[in-house]
């Protein structure tokens, strides 16, 4: 046995959902079913019942605030690290083994080997520090020349100065006199 309905669900989100179906008899080969929004004529076969589902959906909990995120760009671009020691903002750092970070230098393999990226925040050593990895850093007091690498410096300055010696490290390029694209790449090592 085959029954054509029509059924029209209303939802609010996260309160209840209910689907109400009215099946009222008439003289005629149509059957008018009429819900909560408005009646339709459909041609209904073979109905046996007035037929009513009821479905209803209950927040278990109450939604609770999380914790507060890292300020920056969307993305999970800036991350959350120590700072070694007083370390201002718009530097490169590298991470050492306990998670703290510092001033890289492109002489020392180390630090170009372990870079994390550019600070967006300045912090006293043992503070919380913010550092970007990726998408573009602004800084209205930079006079980028647009089209140019930029390339890690000494005590983790930005260069566009590219080096001479120790190791060549590509932080990313200038779009304008005041945005830094972040494009790191591996370090290359000078003779």
């Amino acid at each position: 046995m085959t029954t054509d309905i029509l059924v029209i669900e209303s939802t609010n989100l996260l309160q209840e959902q209910v689907e109400v179906l009215v099946v009222l008899e008439t003289k005629s080969s149509h059957e008018v079913v009429e819900t909560a929004k408005n009646p339709e004529v459909v041609e209904v076969r073979t109905v046996e019942a007035v037929t009513e589902i009821q479905q209803e959906f209950v927040v278990v909990t109450e939604g609770i605030q999380g914790p507060p995120g890292i300020p920056g760009p969307a993305g999970g671009q800036v991350l959350q690290r120590t700072a070694g020691m007083d370390t201002s903002a718009l530097l490169v750092v590298y991470e050492d083994l306990n998670g703290a970070v510092w001033p890289a230098d492109p002489d020392v393999e180390r630090d170009v080997l372990a870079l994390l990226g550019v600070t967006v925040s300045a912090a006293a050593g043992g503070q919380p520090i913010n550092v970007q990895r990726l998408g573009h850093i602004d800084d209205a007091a930079w006079q980028l020349q647009p089209g140019k690498r930029v390339f890690l410096g000494r005590q983790g300055r930005l260069t566009q100065e590219p080096p001479k010696a120790g190791y060549d490290v590509l932080i990313g390029m200038a779009l304008t006199a005041s945005r830094l694209l972040l494009n790191f790449q591996d370090p290359i090592e000078l003779e």
